[in-house]
């Protein structure tokens, strides 16, 4: 009887240390095993979000890039190969953005679309021979996340499932993905369907150069327009952080794709924008509700950590200044820290040359603050004016060319901030009197052989005459000079 109550214990051991591998292989969400996080892992401070510990997150995958330098801040197995889920829509979205241009093109159901072997997949729901927009099956993709939108965007964008799969892989492969394959254009669970953190983090940083998608990814509810089939209704976005009246509200947060699956646990990979700082943050195989502290707890340790500015902000706190010579004395200067006034200096602001070019400088905030300190490494300027007195606001009177490391020098225009009239009669500078003389050919007739010969003859006889008069009267000195004689010596 002891030996069989032991078997049975020792089998009822082996069960439970197997259920959670059982589970993984099961598609009802009741038999997902969340992971936790240690047990003696430290208590998250949001005072503290620089000292976040790995142990303080609980997804078994996860990363942290700052987008604009590609650089990671934090991660935990990012080229490990797991399955993404939903977190798929991302890359169907990417390329039908590439691929179609008229988001308002007429896409017709069609019956494959909607049909699943898994009643339980999410749908929008789109019904069969209903006809939606490019549009609508977009926001049903990535607020709803709708099976049956991203069906039937692979249909309308390449004819088929299979084919845009292709388009997906090779869209994959050229952003650098590594680790990548997919199957489906929604994530539902295949053995072949797999990515990792990092490679999501490359095909997030894509589709955010999308404005549409990040239009929409941001969009918390978007009401589907009524039909033959449907009337008009409302969908909702499953991302938490993006609705202002959940818990769980992330106010920096720009948007982003959640997923499930039993294989592939619960998902979600967001980006986040603080003070021109761009954050993704990849959570795979989390728990239903750990994913939100888990994403907002790396964005905040990186806002901490990085900082972004750019060149006018650099010159709004270093101005660029012109002390002007020659000013009106009755200028009232511009004020001084310590009260006084300086008289005839004009601050200058910066304004882009090029308006549709955004320059940032973005790294760690050290880095950043020596490069502001040191500005002027970083610049060279070129000079539109003389610094003399009358000037007027708004006068371009420079232009700065700003190097930044490993990109296309950037020009901006330096710009007086105010008028300073000049002073009566003040005197000329050099460079005045030089262009007045370039500018007036009366002061400085040109040269001619008429008026010049004369005088340069003339000259030249007097030198000549001097010369040897100076001569002749050399001679004479030395004629009438006394030759001194020898003294006679007489020897005994």
């Amino acid at each position: 009887m002891k030996s069989k109550t032991v078997c049975l214990s020792a089998l009822l051991c082996v069960v439970f240390c197997l259920l959670p591998v059982l589970a993984l292989g099961e598609s009802d969400d009741s038999e997902f095993v969340s992971p936790t996080r240690p047990p003696n892992a430290p208590e998250y401070s949001t005072s503290e979000p620089e000292a976040l510990k790995d142990s303080q997150i609980v997804a078994s995958s996860y990363l942290l890039m700052e987008r604009e330098t590609g650089e990671i801040l934090m991660s935990r197995d990012e080229e490990v190969v797991r399955f993404p889920a939903s977190t798929t829509k991302i890359m169907t979205a990417l390329v039908a953005l590439q691929f179609c241009d008229d988001l308002d093109a007429v896409l017709t159901v069609s019956e494959s679309a909607v049909t699943f072997a898994d009643e339980k997949a999410e749908r929008v729901p789109f019904k069969a021979g209903e006809q939606i927009t490019l549009r609508t099956a977009l926001y049903g993709l990535l607020v709803k996340s709708g099976n049956d939108a991203a069906n039937v965007i692979a249909e309308y964008v390449a004819g088929d499932v299979p084919s845009f799969v292709n388009l997906m892989n090779q869209t994959a492969a050229a952003i650098g993905c590594t680790s990548t394959n997919f199957v489906n254009p929604h994530g539902l669970h295949d053995d072949l369907h797999y990515t990792t953190a990092h490679d999501l983090a490359r095909i997030m940083n894509v589709a955010l150069e999308n404005e549409t998608f990040r239009e929409i990814i941001g969009t918390y509810s978007y009401t589907l327009p009524s039909d033959e089939m449907y009337p008009e209704r409302t969908i909702y976005n499953t991302n938490k952080h993006i609705n202002p009246d959940d818990n769980y509200y992330y106010r920096y947060s720009v948007g982003g794709k959640t997923g499930f699956t039993s294989m592939a646990g619960y998902c979600l990979v967001e980006a986040a924008e603080k003070d021109g700082v761009e954050m993704i943050a990849v959570i795979l195989y989390s728990g239903v509700y750990s994913r939100w502290p888990d994403t907002s707890r790396l964005f905040e340790y990186g806002f901490s950590k990085y900082k972004s500015v750019t060149p006018e902000q650099i010159f709004e706190q270093n101005p660029i200044t012109l002390q002007l010579s020659a000013f009106d004395t009755n200028d009232e200067g511009e004020l001084n820290e310590d009260g006084t006034r300086s008289k005839g200096r004009v601050t200058l602001r910066i304004e882009a040359v090029d308006k549709t070019r955004k320059v940032r400088i973005t790294g760690l905030e050290a880095d950043v603050d020596a490069i502001a300190a040191d500005y002027e490494s970083y610049t060279n300027t070129t000079w539109l004016v003389e610094a003399r007195a009358p000037i007027e606001a708004g006068e371009i009177v420079g232009v700065l060319t700003f190097y930044p490391s490993d990109e296309e020098p950037a020009k901006y225009n330096l710009i007086a901030t105010r008028s300073v009239a000049a002073r009566e009669n003040a005197p000329p500078t050099l460079e005045e009197i030089q262009r007045q003389v370039e500018e007036d050919d009366s002061l400085f007739p040109p040269f001619s052989l008429d008026w010049a010969l004369p005088p340069v003859v003339g000259l030249a006889a007097i030198v000549f005459i001097l010369f040897k008069s100076r001569r002749l009267f050399k001679h004479q000195k030395h004629k009438k000079a006394k030759v001194p004689q020898p003294k006679k010596r007489y020897f005994a």
